[in-house]
């Protein structure tokens, strides 16, 4: 569905910011946000952020905040539309058949299938003003991201990393290592 695509860019989008995200060319050493740079799951290095990139990455989390409030009317959705889409699959079988190598069409099968159609695009219709607001939001994303990308590209220039972690020493989760494959 376009809902689902739509919310993978965005997350495509937070996830690569984050990525690209670290820290200032200023060292702020009180700052409780920090940047680290790991290679191969191993720190190599530990970035204080400054108050700009700090800035940056507060109003992209702001804005991620709202999107997960409004994405929540579009799970409900997604969860409504499995339904009938698995009916709508069902019955696609079912409208058609072969007799003695002749086509057949179930009529009253092709009407319930026209139902569930109309359904779905009744529910799709319903939440119209979810989806505007999601691509709304997903605008702001995208230039929050892209905000908060310039601010610690200069943390990383000529680092060799395959990761970044961007953490707040109050809230600090430890490091989960993706290994690159």
């Amino acid at each position: 569905m376009k809902i689902k695509a739509l919310i993978t860019v965005l997350a495509s989008a937070v996830l690569t910011a984050c990525v690209a995200a670290n820290a200032s060319p200023e060292q702020n050493k009180d700052s409780d946000y920090r940047i680290q740079v790991f290679k191969e799951c191993e720190k190599i290095k530990d970035i204080a952020m400054s108050p700009d990139q700090i800035t940056a990455y507060q109003a992209l989390q702001n804005i991620e905040d709202k999107m997960t409030q409004l994405e929540a009317p579009m799970r409900d959705m997604d969860e409504e539309l499995e339904i009938y889409q698995d009916q709508l699959d069902e019955l696609a079988d079912a409208v058609t058949y072969e007799d003695d190598n002749v086509l057949k069409i179930d009529k009253q099968k092709l009407r319930e299938q026209k139902q569930l159609a109309r359904k779905i695009e009744q529910i799709v219709r319903h939440h119209e003003a979810d989806i505007r607001a999601i691509e709304s939001e997903a605008r702001r994303i995208e230039a929050a991201s892209m905000r908060f990308e310039r601010a610690i590209k200069p943390s990383l220039d000529g680092l060799d990393h395959d990761q970044v972690q961007i953490i707040n020493r109050k809230t600090a989760k430890p490091f989960k290592c993706y290994q690159m494959s």
